[in-house]
C-alpha cells in the first residue's frame, strides 16, 4: 500500500474568495490512531504528535476489550501524563466506542494547540487489570495559524 505525505494543510474546493459562488474551500479533517492497552503498571502513556497549531476536533476511545480493573479505568487526554487539557473522565471498563463530553475550557484549548505539539493520552486504573484492549483516534485540522 502505497502512501502520500502532505507538509502543510491540506484545502480542499474550487471556489476562492471573491469568485461567484466561492469562497468553497475547507481545510480536511485527519485524524491519528494509536492502540491501547493494559499493562503491569496503573498508568499507561499514548503519545501523538500534532502539527504546530492544529485544532483539535474530537477524540474517539474504541474499547475492544473492556479493562476489568477492580474500580476503574479512566481514559485522559492533555499535554503530560495524566493531563486533562483535552479529554479527562472517560471510562474504559464497557466495550464499545467511548466519545467524550467536553468542558467550556477543553473546547477552548482545542481550538489550537498552538506549539505544543505533543498530545499524551493517559488511561488510569485503580486495581490491576487483566485485560483491556483498544484505539484512540484524535481528529484534528491542521491550520496555517493560530
Amino acid at each position: 500500500m502505497s502512501q502520500t505525505t502532505f507538509s502543510g494543510p491540506l484545502i480542499s474546493g474550487d471556489k476562492q474568495a471573491g469568485v461567484t459562488g466561492g469562497p468553497n474551500t475547507g481545510y480536511a479533517v485527519l485524524s491519528q490512531v494509536l492502540p491501547i492497552v493494559y499493562g503491569a503498571t496503573l498508568v499507561q502513556d499514548y503519545t501523538f504528535y500534532l502539527p504546530p497549531n492544529s485544532q483539535i476536533v474530537d477524540f474517539y476511545a474504541d474499547v475492544t476489550t473492556a479493562y476489568n480493573s477492580a474500580t476503574s479505568a479512566t481514559l485522559s487526554a492533555g499535554i503530560t501524563s495524566g493531563g486533562t487539557e483535552y479529554v479527562s473522565g472517560v471510562s474504559v471498563k464497557t466495550a464499545g466506542r467511548r466519545a467524550p463530553t467536553y468542558s467550556a475550557a477543553q473546547v477552548g484549548n482545542m481550538a489550537s494547540v498552538g506549539t505544543n505539539t505533543t498530545l499524551v493520552v493517559t488511561v488510569t486504573s485503580v486495581g490491576q487489570p487483566t485485560a483491556g484492549a483498544g484505539y484512540i483516534r484524535v481528529m484534528y485540522v491542521q491550520t496555517t495559524g493560530a
